[in-house]
């Protein structure tokens, strides 16, 4: 029989958890799937050539999703390498596949098991009758009320697939997940894993739903586990974009309502790794903290005997203090390219209740 249990990273199944850490476990876990469906609290990252992510047109719209363009051609390690692209759940429709192949030159492999097509799907395209299986999850029962259930033989791990294409030590320049829930453990296998350091750009689309990978707690947890082991390694939001369910999937487990956002929520979320020599969003904002109370704390030790103004200070504690201001100026500079303005907008303030008899 397919196991359902969620495994974590010291290899004890969570079902073996007592009640009550079960219980915290679950609550974590709803509280991560939570962050990562509300915009700006989960970590973000911005495209390497700092442009905006944009959208590859395709006539069935609601399946466009912005992705960081420029990293496709910016990024080789070899002059003559092309990028590239596996795309999972292609179902009937290989248009994506072929404008990738077309505008950006890349190699392009599509998978589904459900499909048939010819190996030869178009110039640069490829194409194989396999899914993806990941780490707890019995992905052949987890597919949409619209396509048929899933061939278990026909399912691989990403590492099984890579050796199998022949791309052993190549990079993935965009993995693409459409794989109708089996993302939650895909992911998980991933991130909790080295393999995640064989890809550039994910592009999700997830699923939230009862019959699309989330049908127990069990797979809530796979999901939380997924998400942490991902911010972990270093992976930030680059796009995130509301998407729809089809009505007859629309049915979620108690947990999950305590996080989706509509009746047929889905999102399709692009991430990428930030590279190790660089600092992460809460580095730089730590940076920026750090310089902020710095220029604080010597401003009070000197307002009281050299007066408000710090233009009317004497040279050497002025430009000492010019010194700090220009930390934090710098710290400023460094963060809003990468991630964007952090002052958010002030609390909102609220009239007073006339209490009666004041």
């Amino acid at each position: 029989a397919w196991s359902r249990r969620n495994i974590g990273d010291d290899g004890r199944d969570s079902s073996s958890l007592n009640p009550e850490r079960r219980r915290r476990a679950l609550s974590d876990a709803v509280n991560t799937l939570r962050c990562l469906t509300i915009p700006g609290c989960y970590p973000t990252i911005r495209c390497s050539d700092g442009k905006e992510p944009m959208k590859v047109p395709v006539r069935r719209t609601y399946e466009q999703q912005a992705f960081c363009t420029g990293d496709l051609t910016s990024q080789r390690k070899e002059p003559n390498q092309k990028c590239l692209v596996y795309s999972f759940g292609i179902n009937d429709n290989t248009e994506w596949e072929e404008k990738i192949s077309k505008e950006f030159g890349c190699d392009v492999f599509a998978f589904d098991p459900t499909s048939i097509f010819s190996n030869y799907v178009a110039p640069g395209v490829t194409f194989h009758q396999l899914g993806l299986q990941g780490a707890g999850v019995d992905v052949s029962s987890t597919h949409s009320v619209s396509y048929d259930a899933l061939d278990p033989s026909k399912l691989r791990t990403l590492g099984e697939i890579i050796n199998a294409m022949g791309h052993t030590g190549r990079t993935i320049d965009i993995l693409r997940l459409d794989c109708e829930g089996c993302e939650w453990g895909v992911l998980k296998q991933l991130a909790c894993s080295s393999e995640s350091q064989l890809v550039n750009q994910l592009m999700v689309e997830m699923h939230f739903q009862k019959n699309l990978g989330l049908a127990t707690d069990d797979d809530i947890l796979i999901a939380a586990d997924a998400i942490t082991c991902l911010e972990n390694a270093r992976w930030g939001i680059a796009s995130m974009e509301k998407s729809g369910c089809g009505p007859k999937d629309a049915q979620y487990i108690d947990s999950a309502l305590k996080f989706i956002r509509n009746p047929y929520f889905l999102q399709h979320i692009t991430m990428k790794r930030l590279p190790q020599e660089q600092k992460t969003s809460w580095e730089l904002f730590g940076d920026y903290v750090t310089a902020t109370r710095a220029a604080s704390e010597y401003f009070s030790e000197q307002y009281q005997q050299h007066g408000y103004d710090p233009s009317k200070w004497p040279p050497v504690p002025k430009n000492e203090y010019d010194v700090r201001r220009m930390e934090k100026h710098v710290a400023i500079q460094r963060y809003q390219p990468l991630y964007g303005d952090f002052f958010e907008p002030d609390f909102k303030a609220f009239d007073t209740y006339p209490l009666k008899g004041d």
